[in-house]
């Protein structure tokens, strides 16, 4: 059984299919050969145990070049002669490309398009659920029973680029692509002094290589009184994993770092503000059902723990309020006295318990 699933979105998004890989090759057992296509970018997200090969869509700002990479892309999908293809990414692309693969069974979620609405024989419905088991019912439909909905983490890879990570550390991950979900910057340095005073246990920060994350990095290592240890976007996807692996407890926002932690098994700390807990909340490993039933407040899935202000309009889904891009529950609106006394409960049990 040769299967093509795709995934075109972000990292986070991409993290939350990989339980689908070992409950298919169990399934299916040694004739199973695993493909995978995601956008360019988030293939180092994956673990490539279960894997044989992962297609790429490159999105070259050169339209001759974009051209030429989709023309070479559609041609690698079509070589492989797949028997089944499975689109995880509710869209009129990858409809499409899982229809071009020519394989005989295509599941996923059906564009509104005319001309595209039919292109799966098994059409997927969107629940109010866990993305996670949304990403299941792929499974679901064709029967397939679901032994394990562990998240799998990339491989640990050899770098000498973490040789002076301390013995103990908190890490913590403040960004995400999206601005609206971050936090204030003197709330950041004041969570990451805090963390320090309390424990005298360094931090560690990590940022991505962009250019709005390093300034924001920069201005909260600016009004921090402790010296933290950070990494400006200096680090690969598998060694934020890696240094992710080591430490006692990660703290940040909705991102894809908080689900690459959650899948490392490390407790999670994560503040959210306009996200829906109950679809994007970390998920614990040790469990087999979502412990996230609540609108919005305080809520925990196993060793892992989300902040969120308990407001009316919370979770929107909206990039910030009324769409401008600023989420006040996360700044104005926060309760930084109550979100302190929370993380310090959380930090409390893991630290006394090593």
């Amino acid at each position: 059984m040769k299967i093509l699933i795709i995934k075109l979105q972000s990292i986070g998004d991409v993290l939350l299919i990989s339980p689908l890989f070992y409950n298919l090759k169990k399934y299916y057992g040694d004739s199973c050969i695993l493909d995978i296509l995601v956008n360019a970018g988030t293939e180092k997200i994956l673990q490539t145990q279960y894997l044989n090969q992962i297609h790429t869509l490159k999105r070259n700002p050169n339209k001759l070049q974009r051209i030429y990479d989709e023309l070479a892309l559609l041609k690698a999908i079509k070589k492989e002669k797949y028997d089944m293809a499975i689109g995880l990414t509710g869209g009129e692309r990858s409809a499409f490309l899982a229809f071009w693969s020519g394989a005989k069974i295509r599941v996923g979620f059906p564009p509104n398009s005319f001309w595209s609405k039919n292109l799966y024989t098994h059409k997927l419905t969107p629940k109010h659920q866990h993305n996670l088991e949304n990403n299941l019912e792929a499974l679901r439909i064709l029967n397939i029973p679901i032994l394990s909905k562990k998240v799998l983490a990339p491989m640990p890879q050899k770098t000498t680029n973490l040789n002076n990570l301390p013995p103990h550390f908190i890490h913590l991950h403040f960004f995400s692509r999206l601005f609206f979900k971050c936090l204030d910057d003197s709330f950041c340095a004041k969570i990451i002094d805090t963390i320090t005073q309390t424990y005298h246990i360094p931090c560690v920060l990590t940022a991505a290589k962009d250019s709005r994350e390093s300034k924001k990095l920069q201005n909260i290592l600016k009004l921090c009184h402790s010296k933290p240890l950070y990494f400006d976007g200096t680090l690969t996807l598998p060694e934020v994993s890696l240094l992710n692996s080591k430490a006692l407890a990660f703290v940040g926002v909705d991102t894809g770092i908080m689900h690459l932690s959650a899948a490392n098994n490390i407790p999670t700390f994560a503040f959210f503000g306009p996200s829906v807990v109950t679809i994007w909340g970390p998920w614990d490993n040790d469990l087999d059902s979502s412990a996230y039933n609540k609108q919005n407040g305080i809520q925990q899935m196993g060793k892992h723990f989300v902040y969120q202000e308990d407001f009316d309009c919370i979770p929107c889904g909206r990039a910030g309020c009324n769409d401008t891009k600023i989420s006040d529950c996360l700044l104005s609106r926060l309760n930084q006295q109550k979100a302190l006394s929370y993380l310090l409960d959380f930090l409390n049990n893991i630290i006394r318990h090593h």
